[in-house]
């Protein structure tokens, strides 16, 4: 097996996704550093950049590695970016882990790039040029996302000041006002949580899809009468707890259950015991990392900090 460096991956990557996206024929430019890169006359400018995890190795006498890479569309005029468009990895974070078990470059995770780089970007980009408003049409919001979080859009105010029509600036400041909103937030938080731990290789799926409505009431039922006797109960915890109430899928419910409880600062003991017995049987191998702060909670896709604790 011939033998590589992280540098030599990544360079593979970068062939595989360029011939993949058929970016020469576009007429996009390959940059020394690794980024695609096209510039319009009208003073825009598309890019794919990529960023290397620094801490990448390949060993082969272990037979271990760790390539991990990520990247980011975008379409900026100046320094301003417009759009971007970006892949989110179950794992959370910013990175792609781009080594199979063989420590080769995982061509099957590329190809799951492909559509939705062409799709979400390039075909956009086609539809920009052709009618600017038009391809704006379904994007007049600061944030775009599917109901399973696996990927982000971001549109700038000022794409649509710049571009659109007083219509869709008008829908945009609506949907940025509407995303400030407490059910919003518990929604959006929510989503993104139950996205990464449905896929996380920590998470005992088992126990969470096997606890009953019932069982869960009696978890977050004290937690809910405890903060809003304390005062500590906000509209987010509120929106996130109607959520819950609503639910009927009996492993979300688990996973809102820890949403609600993740947090128990400022309640008595016995909460934060609580709260780590549910964590222990939701992480049974994050045992170890009980030191860390009660303001994060852990899973493999990170510390993350409650938006309430910011």
């Amino acid at each position: 097996m011939e033998q590589k460096r992280p540098a030599d991956i990544f360079q593979e990557l970068l062939d595989y996704l360029w011939n993949g996206l058929g970016l020469e024929e576009k007429g996009w430019k390959r940059l020394k550093k690794g980024d695609f890169k096209k510039k319009i006359k009208n003073g825009l400018t598309y890019q794919i950049w990529f960023d290397r995890w620094r801490y990448n190795y390949i060993d082969y006498e272990i037979g271990h590695g760790n390539v991990e890479v990520g990247f980011t569309c975008i379409i900026k005029q100046g320094d301003d970016r417009l759009y971007s468009f970006k892949i989110e990895p179950t794992t959370g974070g910013s990175f792609f882990r781009m080594l199979t078990e063989d420590l080769r470059l995982n061509t099957g995770l590329l190809d799951t790039f492909l559509p939705l780089i062409k799709a979400r970007y390039l075909d956009f980009i086609d539809r920009f040029e052709a009618d600017p408003a038009e391809a704006l049409q379904t994007v007049c919001a600061p944030f775009i996302q599917p109901e399973d979080y696996s990927w982000c859009i971001h549109v700038d105010e000022q794409m649509v000041e710049r571009y659109g029509t007083p219509e869709q600036l008008a829908e945009y400041r609506y949907q940025a006002e509407l995303r400030g909103t407490p059910e919003h937030k518990a929604k959006n938080w929510m989503g993104s949580m139950l996205f990464h731990l449905s896929h996380a290789n920590d998470v005992d799926q088992a126990w969470a899809s096997s606890r009953t409505r019932e069982e869960l009431d009696q978890v977050v039922e004290p937690f809910v009468q405890a903060k809003r006797q304390t005062g500590q109960w906000t509209q987010e915890d509120e929106a996130g707890y109607q959520l819950y109430r609503q639910e009927t899928d009996p492993e979300k419910r688990t996973f809102r259950v820890w949403y609600l409880i993740a947090n128990p600062r400022g309640l008595p003991n016995e909460f934060v015991q609580k709260e780590l017995e549910f964590r222990w049987k939701l992480f049974p191998e994050k045992k170890e990392q009980s030191s860390r702060p009660e303001r994060c909670w852990t899973s493999t896709w990170g510390t993350m900090p409650r938006e309430d604790a910011e």
